[in-house]
């Protein structure tokens, strides 16, 4: 079934699912850097004080999500949706008002812990639990709101910025995701019908409490070898690739090309990003995710090989197309392993526990190049050790397909 026929016959949920991941970006570092200089302007604060403030925010956001993540579960899916998009429209107009470092820090928190944290989570898990045979579809156009995100809002900000005053914007994007946001979610939910389940109805049951359901999800995955031989792609991934992105510019002037060079090709990036995710999609729903856990981390692989020792121009493209090729692939892949190993019952937890491991190493990674750099490490050096740290991830989850994906796990 092809993507045209799925969104002829669902519809709603697929606006539902693609929409969601599209209005994570509020959230995303890609739009919230854009206000770093009005921010650090307005505190005031050094460019390297407010990198700190945002990483601490972005680390406690992933400590609060897997509590948050859980309730997913035991929550009807509207009221949940509404209450997240809340939360991110009261972050945004936190935002708005910034005056002291302090208030920065709980809007960071607020929009990293409920943009790219929950909103990603609802998105990704009422897609993998509705849609048991066309799952991957499902992931697949879900997964394009991020990049037409990352395509549309920078240059529409920056064009909005001219005119009118960063708080303003701020305010508007906090009474959108207050108002029209939770209603139109609210609309869709109500009128959805996946495959597995009738959304409106989601969680009828005894509602276990979120501590058991985390020590339940802990003891599921903790004695689960498939889950650990799987732990070093989740983890390195968004660790590796967030550091490179964040030293794309030093990287290109130490090769004496054009920071705006570089820059220009996040859009190639969210291009190949976009096509990946559908035909990532396809492939999870012919062979199973599971298959594909060790070919995620190989197109990235070759990215950092190729950036470290290429001195060419085309290796910095060469870069940004072979990491789209994993970024459009890895979220897919991962959701859909996740729903394959544990199945749905409580994958809102599982989703929920292996998305802050995903922001944690994320935040890590910039400290460990900085680290690195700070003790003479080169930038050649260091990327090659990026790419034997991503082959040895793909080695390590080959072991899920020698051990068996048929096995199921046991339940707690």
């Amino acid at each position: 079934m092809g993507y045209l026929r799925f969104i002829r016959e669902q519809p709603v949920e697929a606006t539902f699912g693609f929409g969601t991941t599209l209005f994570t970006s509020v959230g995303q570092t890609f739009f919230i850097s854009m206000f770093v200089p009005s921010l650090v302007a307005a505190l005031p604060l050094t460019e390297g004080q407010f990198g700190t403030v945002y990483a601490a925010g972005t680390l406690v956001g992933a400590l609060i999500l897997p509590f948050a993540a859980a309730h997913y579960d035991t929550t009807p899916l509207a009221p949940y949706t509404r209450r997240v998009f809340f939360a991110l429209g009261l972050s945004a107009l936190v935002m708005a008002f910034v005056v002291h470092p302090a208030i920065l820090f709980l809007a960071v928190v607020g929009l990293r812990l409920c943009g790219p944290g929950l909103v990603t989570h609802i998105a990704n898990t009422t897609m993998a639990k509705g849609f048991e045979r066309r799952r991957g579809l499902a992931l697949g156009l879900t997964s394009l709101g991020y990049p037409l995100g990352e395509g549309i809002l920078p240059p529409l900000a920056a064009a909005l910025l001219i005119w009118i005053d960063w708080r303003f914007m701020w305010i508007a994007l906090g009474l959108f995701y207050l108002t029209v946001l939770p209603w139109a979610a609210t609309r869709l939910i109500a009128r959805a019908r996946f495959e597995t389940f009738v959304a409106s109805d989601l969680t009828t049951g005894p509602k276990p409490s979120t501590r058991r359901q985390l020590i339940a999800a802990f003891k599921l995955m903790g004695t689960d070898a498939r889950f650990w031989w799987m732990l070093p792609v989740q983890v390195l991934l968004p660790m590796l690739i967030t550091a490179a992105f964040l030293y794309q510019g030093p990287i290109a002037v130490s090769k004496g090309w054009s920071t705006t060079f570089m820059a220009s090709l996040f859009t190639l990036f969210a291009c190949f990003r976009a096509g990946t995710s559908l035909t990532s999609g396809h492939r999870i729903d012919r062979v199973g995710a599971i298959r594909l856990a060790p070919w995620v981390a190989v197109p990235v692989t070759l990215a950092f090989l190729l950036l470290a020792w290429g001195t060419h121009p085309a290796a910095g493209i060469g870069f940004f197309v072979l990491t789209g090729l994993t970024a459009g692939s890895s979220g897919n892949v991962l959701t859909a392993i996740w729903a394959e190993l544990y199945g749905p019952a409580q994958l809102g937890t599982i989703k929920g526990l292996t998305g802050a491991l995903a922001v944690f190493s994320s935040a890590a990674g910039p400290a460990i190049a900085g680290i690195l750099l700070e003790l003479g490490v080169g930038y050649p050096a260091m990327l090659t050790g990026f790419a034997i740290a991503t082959a040895l991830a793909a080695l390590s989850a080959t072991q899920l397909i020698r051990i068996g994906s048929n096995r199921r796990a046991d339940r707690p």
